[in-house]
């Protein structure tokens, strides 16, 4: 299984990591979002162009005379003019001819022509293009020494115009006839101070931060986000086989380190396939939640306060121990660092959160603990993610990313208590929680006990105040010991009318059989206690302890009956009125057997005084002692002490001497 879990987390990380080529081109849009992992400055060109093409354009601008063009255009105008009065006249083609020639002689006779025989809507398209030609031509330098290069480049931007070949030709003719010098200066003059200036224009910088996106996806490329990719090295092949492998190699060395931890430290973890498949699956499920997170921080890197790696150090904690949980952290931020492609400070945001949840974890017993703890496990991480994002963002991002922690604590909490149930199926582990809720009087085996046999349930609530008192002192669970005691003797269930404490007035059902079949009917209820707890699927710590409660211990009573009854008809078998359980092999399953024995033995005792319980107790332990009941369990006889110590002062509390009421004579008092 862990082998399993590290094929899946090489899988996912060698998807990120293995070579594949750059897909960006410039005005096609990105195939993905694209976060600068350092600061840059980047070259703006097309910027830089601009900003220089402004520096020339004003130091033009300070050569050309501005009312040149107007005049010009004014004199184009006054042209047109005294054409459409001809053209509305009678006299002869020719006759008109001469007098536009005669009103401006320097256009030539052809032009004129085509302007006064063009229609009223040809010859305002005509005006038209001749002034936009010579506003264009103009909005230049034209100096002495170029302005046969300018009337050039009017003629080649009119056969660019999609008109009529005389309009264009006309239209032309138009704008070089009339186009006038507009400048003193020499054109080359102009041109070189021009240049000068642009030159002295320094170039355009865009800045990124780490953190900040460069190009989102399905945006269009642009050269500055091409020569931006290029300084982040997102332009060549994304990974390399190289560190492909060492990612694979340090993944391996992570596994190898796990494993020999566990084999050193919790090797009971390591030996038990339940744990360990629960813990592989509490490391996956972080795993991918930490990809899904990474893949939106790729587009803002906030998701990435969203990595939830408290949730290991929660639920390990709880079920197992801090040591434990604080190893799986730790490999935990490991793997997020990996993920999340180096970036630090997601990275440590993660671990602290991580180790805040183990540090403020405990063995709770009330679900408004863990609440507790994940109020204090938010503003943790909160503090943690405020901190890391002040490092590399904005005051704006700092709250967002305090925000995000907040709902970093939350979600985890809610994942920790939604994965308690199926975690303690797998790994067999209960929490407290489930502890208290089989404790509960509403548990529908409780229940059943209170009804059928209330004097049993009596009896196991008196031996859970005790077993829970003496588990403190010995350092055993005492919520284990109490719930244990609740149910040790549930298979009285089936036959309790045949047991004493249920038993009404004068019955008695062992009145009539034999001692062997009552010894039977007795013993029979350690069987019969497990297939009830297995049916109501008692976890599996409360059904050893209903299992092993008596141990192989011989039942008394019956023994000496049958030993009565049977005088000169031979031997009477020891081992058929003992329990065909087994020993007890835990600390609670020891502490609920003496705390049985002795609550029974307890209430049989004649006016009991702290010295009698004493004597009691201490017998007691010493008969299971040497009757080898107790050889399994990892009691100690210090532990056995403090036992007995305790039983002593809970029962003297319990059948102290109370005070004698005297009656009281109405009579008297009237």
């Amino acid at each position: 299984m862990s082998l399993a879990l590290l094929v899946i987390i090489i899988a996912v990380l060698l998807l990120e990591y293995m070579p594949r080529s750059g897909r960006f081109e410039v005005g096609k849009p990105s195939m993905e979002t694209i976060i600068s992992s350092k600061d840059l400055s980047v070259v703006d060109e097309e910027g830089t162009d601009r900003a220089r093409e402004a520096e020339r354009q004003r130091i033009r601008g300070y050569f050309i005379e501005r009312g040149a063009q107007a005049e010009s255009i004014s004199a184009i105008s006054e042209f047109f003019g005294k054409a459409e009065e001809l053209a509305a006249g009678d006299e002869s083609l020719d006759a008109k001819i001469g007098a536009l020639a005669r009103f401006d002689p320097e256009v030539d006779t052809r032009t004129i022509q085509d302007v006064l025989t063009s229609s009223p809507d040809d010859a305002r398209v005509l005006y038209g293009m001749a002034v936009e030609l010579l506003t264009s031509a103009m909005s230049g330098p034209v100096a002495y020494d170029n302005i046969e290069a300018v009337r050039e480049s009017i003629e080649s931007s009119a056969e660019d115009l999609y008109l009529e070949p005389w309009i264009k030709n006309s239209a032309a003719s138009l704008a070089a006839t009339f186009l006038k010098p507009n400048t003193p200066y020499s054109f080359h003059m102009i041109e070189r101070d021009m240049e000068a200036a642009s030159n002295r224009v320094q170039p355009v910088y865009v800045n990124y931060k780490t953190g900040q996106k460069i190009v989102d996806k399905g945006e269009i490329i642009t050269p500055l986000t091409l020569t931006a990719l290029d300084q982040a090295g997102s332009l060549s092949p994304v990974g390399t086989y190289q560190q492909s492998l060492g990612i694979v190699l340090l993944l391996i060395t992570l596994y190898v380190g796990a494993v020999l931890f566990f084999n050193r430290f919790r090797p009971d973890i390591a030996g038990n396939w339940r744990v360990v498949a629960m813990i592989c699956l509490v490391f996956l499920v972080f795993c991918l939640l930490c990809r899904l997170f990474s893949v939106f921080a790729d587009e803002n890197l906030m998701w990435g306060y969203l990595i939830p790696l408290a949730v290991v150090g929660l639920t390990l904690a709880v079920l197992l121990d801090h040591l434990v949980a604080l190893f799986m952290v730790t490999m935990g931020g490991i793997i997020t660092g990996l993920i999340v492609k180096g970036n630090f400070y997601l990275m440590v945001t993660a671990i602290l959160g991580g180790i805040a949840a183990i540090i403020l974890v405990t063995r709770f017993q009330q679900r408004e603990r863990l609440f507790r703890v994940g109020a204090g496990l938010s503003i943790s991480i909160a503090i943690v993610s405020m901190i890391t994002a002040g490092l590399i963002k904005d005051f704006h991002s700092v709250a967002v990313a305090g925000g995000l922690g907040l709902a970093n604590g939350m979600l985890s909490m809610v994942l920790t208590l939604g994965s308690f149930p199926v975690l303690e199926k797998i790994s067999g582990i209960i929490t407290p929680i489930h502890l208290l809720e089989l404790a509960s009087p509403s548990h529908p085996l409780m229940k059943e006990l209170i009804t059928k046999a209330p004097g049993t349930y009596s009896h196991s609530v008196i031996v859970g105040n005790l077993a829970d008192a003496a588990a403190r002192e010995t350092g055993a669970d005492p919520l284990l010991a109490r719930v244990g005691s609740y149910y040790h003797d549930i298979g009285k269930l089936k036959r309790s009318t045949f047991f004493v404490e249920n038993q009404p007035a004068g019955f008695n059902g062992h009145q009539n059989i034999k001692p062997n079949l009552s010894a039977l009917i007795i013993t029979a209820h350690v069987r019969e206690g497990v297939e009830i707890a297995r049916e109501y699927k008692i976890p599996q710590e409360v059904t050893d302890i209903i299992g092993q409660h008596h141990g192989t211990s011989l039942v008394r009573y019956f023994y000496t009956r049958a030993l009565e009854e049977n005088t000169g008809e031979g031997s009477v078998s020891e081992s058929r009125f003992r329990y065909p359980g087994e020993k007890p092999r835990s600390k609670e399953a020891a502490i609920v057997m003496l705390a049985d024995a002795i609550e029974a033995a307890a209430k049989a005792l004649y006016k009991p005084t702290p010295v009698k319980l004493e004597q009691l107790s201490q017998s007691l332990i010493k008969e299971r002692l040497e009757d080898g009941q107790l050889s399994a369990s990892p009691l100690t006889l210090d532990d056995l002490e403090k036992i007995g110590q305790t039983f002593v002062r809970i029962l003297s509390a319990m059948y102290h001497e109370r005070i004698e009421y005297p009656a009281l004579n109405r009579a008297e008092v009237i």
